[in-house]
């Protein structure tokens, strides 16, 4: 599995990529990925290995309705 500084470095490498080939949308959706994982590192130290985009998200937004979890 890879940890977050290596899902980090991947999403860098990507925006590097993305900025020179001028595809400012996807540079600046990179850019947004990079803030969330960077703040739920800040939110986390101890985790290690790296999250999905959805563990990011509920983490960041846990009211969400696509978040929820419900006890039976």
């Amino acid at each position: 599995m890879a940890t977050i500084g290596d899902q980090l470095q991947t999403y860098r490498s990507a925006l590097a990529e993305a900025q020179t080939k001028g595809e400012q949308a996807i540079a600046s959706k990179i850019q947004q990925q990079i803030r969330e994982l960077e703040e739920f590192q800040q939110r986390h130290p101890e985790e290690a290995e790296a999250p999905s985009p959805f563990e990011v998200f509920c983490d960041l937004n846990p009211s969400d309705v696509n978040c929820r979890v419900y006890d039976d």
